[in-house]
């Protein structure tokens, strides 16, 4: 039987501290998560508040991938797991970096774009989907976070497959999203098609990114724990 009190302690001070550092990411990715549900729902007056703090939270998620980065490289870590770490440290910025391009793509179209009452049903409509995938995104980044403060292999498993789960569940929303668009695209301009289709493979993006994490942060403890 696995002793995961042993493998606890061969993880060594830098990696478990990095890893648990990291975790800041998913907790202001989902922030950022709850902030496009509510621009996804607010008038337009709203929008630019709701960028604004996803702006912001970008910001400070590329200065925590300098740091990282520069710790990662300067020695804190094993030369056999920096590659590994400065991907793990690339897509947990990701996260926030498309955040970030989703919401200001919901607010340049909202604010620069007059719908006609078609397009704003059609829009309505594939919005509140894209909230379904945002609240699904939330419930993986917190597998996510637990993952980053995890030591036991078989709860990271577990966790492994709750994302990939949701994964799959959000990959059925969007094919959705998409036939509904095509299927009602006489209803609206290419601009109102391209933005909701940008925006449903932007979104499931956000799912990989927790997927391809969670299969990082596995690697880097078995690594660890061999």
């Amino acid at each position: 039987m696995v002793n995961y009190n042993f493998l606890k302690k061969l993880l060594v001070v830098g990696e478990k501290n990095l890893l648990s550092r990291l975790s800041e990411y998913p907790v202001m990715g989902i922030e950022s998560s709850s902030n496009l549900i509510l621009m996804l729902k607010a008038a337009p007056a709203d929008l630019e508040k709701y960028n604004e703090l996803i702006r912001t939270a970008e910001k400070e998620g590329d200065e925590m991938d300098i740091d990282f980065r520069h710790e990662v490289t300067s020695g804190a870590i094993s030369s056999s797991l920096m590659d590994n770490m400065l991907s793990l440290i690339e897509k947990c910025d990701d996260i926030l970096d498309k955040t970030y391009f989703t919401s200001r793509e919901i607010n340049r179209f909202n604010v620069k774009y007059s719908m006609t009452d078609s397009e704003k049903a059609v829009r309505d409509h594939s919005y509140l989907e894209f909230i379904s995938i945002l609240n699904a995104n939330k419930n993986a980044l917190e597998y996510v976070h637990k993952i980053l403060n995890e030591n036991d292999l078989s709860k990271m498993r577990a966790d492994r497959r709750n994302i990939e789960a949701i994964e799959e569940q959000v990959d059925e929303i969007k094919d959705n999203v998409i036939d509904y668009t095509y299927q009602n695209s006489t209803k609206m301009s290419y601009l109102v098609f391209e933005h909701l289709n940008t925006l449903a493979h932007k979104l499931d993006d956000l799912l990989d990114d927790c997927e391809d994490i969670s299969d990082l942060v596995f690697t880097i403890m078995l690594a660890v724990t061999s």
